[in-house]
């Protein structure tokens, strides 16, 4: 009796408190690049982020198998807001990885990273989640970059490799402030129209989870190594519903390191037949060639001066691309 007195007591006097359900679930994949994914995932913790607490987000970690893995202890040793979760398949798809992940995601909005290579700025959570605030079917990107003043893909050619670029990475103490990764890289080839217009895909898009939902996540077609055109069609599906509005983060960055990947880290004839495939899946999927979206982009967030440093060029860009659209009207 007294038991049965007692346990009623602790529920009704002492209920316990549910943990809070974090506004912001990023799913990191993970192939083939431990060191990348590394960093990558200390660029997401608490240690690096600024002005966020932990409850804000959780970050989901999948890793696919392969000879160089992360491993769950490196994984989790970045915060218990971090999952960790291996997958051995026989997919050399990331996109069977992205839509496990989201199943598990508690998150109210989903943020996706396809290439775990890719590490972010000090303020790409805290922007994150004030630009959610704005509309429940914003579509927000982070702009693209490559470290090292040439595009990866490009610079391989000439000798770039994981040395290099791990020289160049502590030239800039970036762990300590991550907005100096600016000044040691170059907009990726689908950010390179800038700031205020639409690119060709987002490497760290966020939607909501009803938005997620109406575009079913990423399409299970998608099935070439590296998931093909898997990112730009989610990209340019969010970007084209008739509902959405395209909000870039451009004061913040996500920075691709060199692993070797499949298009910026090939010989230039395997890259080209991998492209070649890439594209060749799209069409028979969509039925048409791919053609990147073109929307206008509300620029949100507070620079910082190092990413200033793309904002001319982003002015160039804007107006050059404007002024041919009004000199082709005129001349109809």
């Amino acid at each position: 009796m007294m038991r049965r007195y007692l346990s009623y007591i602790k529920r009704h006097l002492f209920p316990q408190q549910q943990a809070p359900v974090p506004k912001l679930s990023i799913i990191v994949v993970v192939y083939k690049m431990a060191e990348q994914a590394n960093n990558t995932l200390y660029s997401l913790s608490r240690k690096y982020q600024m002005d966020i607490k932990k409850e804000d987000y959780e970050v989901i970690v999948v890793e696919n198998a392969s000879s160089e893995e992360l491993g769950e202890q490196r994984a989790l040793s970045h915060g218990k807001n971090f999952r960790y979760f291996y997958r051995n398949d026989d997919s050399v798809s990331p996109v069977p990885a992205i839509n496990y992940a989201a199943e598990q995601a508690i998150g109210e909005h989903i943020c996706v990273m396809i290439d775990g290579a890719r590490m972010v700025t000090p303020g790409m959570i805290k922007q994150t989640l004030s630009a959610t605030r704005l509309s429940e079917m914003a579509v927000i990107s982070v702009p693209g970059y490559h470290l090292g003043h040439k595009v990866q893909q490009e610079a391989m050619e000439e000798g770039y490799d994981t040395h290099m670029e791990a020289e160049l990475l502590s030239s800039v103490a970036w762990k300590e402030n991550g907005y100096n990764l600016f000044e040691i890289a170059c907009f990726s080839s689908t950010s390179k129209r800038g700031y205020f217009l639409s690119g060709g895909e987002s490497n760290c898009i966020t939607v909501s989870k009803k938005l997620w939902n109406e575009l079913g996540g990423y399409d299970a077609g998608f099935t070439s190594v590296g998931g093909g055109l898997s990112n730009l069609d989610f990209y340019k599906r969010a970007c084209e519903h008739p509902e959405t509005e395209l909000i870039n983060i451009a004061a913040e960055g996500s920075f691709h390191q060199f692993h070797g990947g499949v298009t910026t880290g090939q010989e230039a004839e395997k890259r080209l037949a991998a492209l070649d495939t890439h594209f060749a899946e799209y069409e028979s999927l969509r039925g048409e060639a791919f053609r990147p979206p073109k929307v206008p982009a509300l620029v949100f967030g507070s620079f910082s001066a190092q990413s200033l440093i793309f904002a001319p060029v982003s002015v160039e860009t804007y107006w050059e691309i404007k002024k041919y659209s009004y000199d082709k009207k005129e001349s109809e």
